[in-house]
């Protein structure tokens, strides 16, 4: 019986569904990563716009992989008691926010997107301080965009006038 109850706790579960999306997004890499706008479709830096993503991907693989190890020889504990209706809701929640994330990416763009995102989980985890929903919904995205951009050469959803205005303001 124990043993049943482990294969079936949130916990288990969520790992197992990340090991899946992290493996099958690692095997199908070439069709998920877009290709960098660049001269003649290729990019001029050696960094392939895959690189970054398979090795989170790989990371986060191997995490789950060592989370299951852990928690199958018990030197974590699971939780004692299931998750309640509270707890389900703000899953629920929590999920069709990553829902609406993955659907507004293409019209939105990354930036519009991501802060849109952030700034609901921010309420959903019990921010309430504007100044710190705003620093992380802006500064955060920001940040991140030009990295993923600039330094590692991913080509992000993006809408046009926002592409051109830090090409402007970058150049």
């Amino acid at each position: 019986m124990e043993r049943k109850k482990l294969l079936f706790t949130p916990e288990i579960l969520t790992l197992n569904a990340l090991l899946l999306a992290s493996t099958l997004s690692l095997i199908f890499m070439n069709s998920l990563v877009a290709e960098p706008k660049a001269l003649f479709g290729r990019s001029l830096t050696a960094i392939t716009p895959s690189l970054f993503p398979s090795i989170v991907l790989s990371l986060m693989a191997v995490m789950c992989v060592a989370a299951l190890l852990m928690l199958r020889n018990r030197v974590t504990s699971l939780a004692a008691v299931g998750m309640n209706r509270k707890e389900w809701l703000r899953a629920v929640i929590f999920f069709g926010i990553m829902l609406l994330y993955g659907f507004t990416m293409e019209p939105f763009g990354f930036l519009i997107s991501t802060a849109m995102a952030l700034s609901l989980i921010s309420l959903q985890m019990g921010s309430r301080s504007p100044i710190q929903i705003i620093l992380v919904s802006l500064a955060g995205p920001v940040l991140l965009y030009l990295a993923a951009t600039r330094l590692l050469a991913v080509a992000l959803p993006e809408l046009n006038t926002i592409e051109l205005f830090y090409a402007r303001l970058l150049s």
